[in-house]
Order: C-alpha cells, then sequence, then structure tokens
C-alpha cells in the first residue's frame, strides 16, 4: 500500500518557525520607485528602422556613427593664454 499525500495552501508548522517576524512598526516609511527620476534621466532610448540599422553596418557601426557626430558637434574648448 502506498501512503496517501494531501496538499494543503497553508504552509507548514516547520517552515513557520524558520520564518523570521516582521515588525512593520520599526520600519520608516518605505518610498517606492526611489530611482525611477534618475534612471530615466540616464536612459535614453532611440529607434530606429531595421533597414537602416543594416544599412549602416549593424548597430555597432549606428553606434560609432553616432560616437563621431556627438564628437564633432560637441563645442570647442577655448585654450588659456600661456
Amino acid at each position: 500500500m502506498s501512503k496517501r499525500t494531501t496538499k494543503s495552501d497553508e504552509p507548514s508548522r516547520a517552515s513557520l518557525a524558520e520564518m523570521p517576524e516582521v515588525d512593520f512598526t520599526k520600519v520608516s516609511k518605505l518610498s517606492r520607485g526611489k530611482y525611477t527620476a534618475r534612471a530615466r534621466r540616464s536612459l535614453e532610448v532611440l529607434t530606429l528602422d531595421k533597414k537602416l540599422v543594416t544599412a549602416l553596418g549593424g548597430p555597432d557601426a549606428v553606434a560609432a556613427i553616432l560616437r563621431a557626430l556627438a564628437a564633432a558637434l560637441a563645442k570647442p574648448r577655448k585654450r588659456r593664454a600661456a
């Protein structure tokens, strides 16, 4: 005869004894989305047509082209007089 097992949605007493208790009265106010504004500022998304990317040589080539364009458009630094 085989032993019958029953499944329960409730956790066992042993697993409940192992779990630490959390005292929410000691927790300060939790903030949601603490770093979302910083992430929005640091992430820029550019959507390009697949045909354009393949015509330019792939994603790495497009990135190189954009870096070269940014360097060309950058303001030249003024040199101090000696």
